[in-house]
């Protein structure tokens, strides 16, 4: 699920958007669930991705997002996923540690503005699938917790 932190009149959000093709937009902010409409977005259609391999330069193969099966507070089976297209800037897990729910796993460039990319649960790194400089595409595999 593409998550974003916001930050509106100096002031930071945890925004969760389930599903970032549906109509009317359904988003989480901070908890609380919202129905929203984006102006000027009539006929405006969710890119499509293609399914296959897990991003591995050079190769741009790209794959859909997989919903996360394992329910809140579960440790088990949560893929990190690219919100959209950028560049990693850092990556602050290692392989095999240990992670929190809402825990930053790296922090992706897009459009000049550094945006930090969370876990939905805790659970144990078990692959790290980018690096410092990827470039990567919306859906593509950041980090896999067991």
């Amino acid at each position: 699920m593409p998550t974003f932190d916001v930050m509106i009149a100096g002031r930071t959000y945890h925004v969760e958007v389930p599903d970032p093709g549906a109509t009317p937009l359904q988003v989480v902010v901070d908890g609380q669930a919202f129905e929203v409409e984006i102006a000027g977005t009539e006929g405006w259609v969710a890119p499509q991705t293609t399914n296959g391999p897990v991003h591995t330069p050079p190769s741009p193969a790209r794959r859909t997002p997989q919903p996360q099966t394992a329910q809140p507070g579960c440790t088990s089976g949560e893929e990190v996923t690219a919100p959209m297209p950028g560049t990693i800037l850092s990556v602050e897990v290692q392989q095999g540690q240990r992670v929190e729910g809402g825990q930053v796993v790296c922090v992706l460039e897009a459009m000049k503005m550094k945006n930090p990319i969370r876990t939905s649960h805790g659970g144990t790194v078990v692959q790290l699938a980018v690096q410092v400089g990827q470039n990567v595409s919306y859906g593509d595999l950041l980090v896999k917790l067991d």
